[in-house]
């Protein structure tokens, strides 16, 4: 079930590229996406695919950095890069991109972007408690399914909505029992092999192969548990990654974590278990639904960010967790400030060990991470071994 070591990123993202070539001859048009805000189903629903073209490797920074502010989130830089470079093959296959005003260097870059490709960018309400938020992100779901619909040709109904939504539930479900299998101790998967199993997954045109894909992985997780064929020590520190920092390419922190003894268990924000658990309800319009659905997503550009407080609260007590890592993307300002309030939720009401990373994707500072885990691990460690103690003289 593990990906090949040499299977690297560049190499899942030209076997997708194949793929879309090939239904692009059929006809099939490709909608290009860049965030978790972004409404899959609406593309879907048009008969579309739906791909991620948000950078999540250092190759194209330099041809970025010719045009965008050298002191710019790394994101932003390895997104906009394609676009003035030859670096992905997925970009040039896209007809149209969906963006959306997470923050200002992702809004700002979209205007460049616009140059090269068809876009719209959905203006997103960042106060999401407010009952005026629902009504104008909804407006602006109607506005995106126009969009679609003219670079797309065909029509969005409800009914073909209601079809992909139900589909993307039932793939949402099985994500969601492969995620909650890591609850075990020790746990069948590490969390660097379930994201490389995730790229490659998502990575994928044809729908049904990807639900089918899931239902054998996670049927083998749970023979996996069964048999007790787990996929480290017990004595791996189990970690909650929070903030940055998920995906296939841009993992170097994960890496070390494993790398160095411990096993991350749980992960929020995107690419992990809260932006998978969260349903579509199917009983309401599906426009609606979607709407509600969507902005509920935790991204530290909303203020004030409850949800995210409330799922790591959760998550530490769901997954047993030992230690929280918090990373953050240099000059991404709202993760950075927010990352004190984690702080103080994960030590202050827990007791637990707290990491907070800031970096970019560059391995520059790899040594000087190591000795950062090694060090972090070693408390959770060593204290560990102090409650084994104590209980022992209890």
């Amino acid at each position: 079930m593990k990906l090949k070591q040499d299977k690297i990123i560049g190499e899942v993202r030209a076997d997708l590229a194949l793929q879309i070539e090939m239904a692009k001859e059929e006809g099939t048009k490709v909608v290009g996406c860049l965030c978790s805000y972004f409404p899959q189903e609406m593309a879907l629903a048009a008969g579309a695919i739906s791909v991620g073209l948000c950078g999540t490797t250092d190759e194209p920074i330099a041809a970025a950095e010719k045009i965008l502010p050298a002191d710019q989130c790394p994101v932003v830089k390895a997104t906009y890069g394609p676009a003035v470079s030859d670096t992905c093959l997925l970009f040039p296959l896209a007809d149209c991109i969906v963006g959306e005003t997470t923050c200002d260097g992702r809004k700002k870059m979209y205007e460049l972007l616009a140059r090269a490709k068809p876009m719209h960018v959905m203006e997103l309400p960042q106060m999401p408690d407010e009952r005026e938020a629902l009504v104008h992100w909804t407006a602006e779901l109607r506005k995106v399914k126009v969009f679609i619909e003219e670079h797309v040709g065909d029509r969005i109904t409800d009914e073909s909505l209601r079809q992909v939504i139900g589909q993307m539930n039932r793939e949402r479900a099985l994500l969601t029992e492969i995620h909650r299998c890591r609850k075990v101790h020790p746990p069948p998967i590490t969390g660097l092999d379930l994201i490389e199993l995730s790229t490659m997954f998502y990575f994928s045109v044809d729908r049904s192969d990807f639900a089918q894909r899931l239902t054998v992985v996670l049927e083998e997780l749970r023979r996996r548990i069964r048999e007790k064929e787990f996929a480290c020590s017990p004595e791996a520190p189990r970690i909650l990654w929070t903030g940055l920092g998920n995906s296939l390419g841009c993992d170097k922190v994960l890496r070390l974590v494993e790398e160095c003894g411990g096993v991350v268990v749980c992960q929020e924000g995107c690419g992990g278990i809260t932006r998978i658990e969260d349903m579509v309800d199917e009983e309401k319009d599906p426009i609606e639904a979607i709407a509600e659905r969507y902005l509920r997503v935790t991204c530290s550009c909303m203020t004030p960010n409850t949800r995210r407080f409330e799922d790591i609260d959760r998550l530490i007590s769901e997954y047993n967790v030992q230690g929280v890592i918090d990373l953050t993307w240099q000059f991404c300002h709202t993760f950075n400030i927010e990352s004190y309030r984690v702080g103080e939720l994960v030590k202050g009401k827990y007791g637990l060990p707290f990491l907070h990373v800031v970096t970019d994707f560059s391995q520059s500072d790899i040594g000087q991470l190591r000795v950062r885990v090694e060090g972090f691990l070693e408390q959770i460690t060593l204290g560990n071994r102090d409650a084994s103690h104590r209980c022992a003289q209890c």
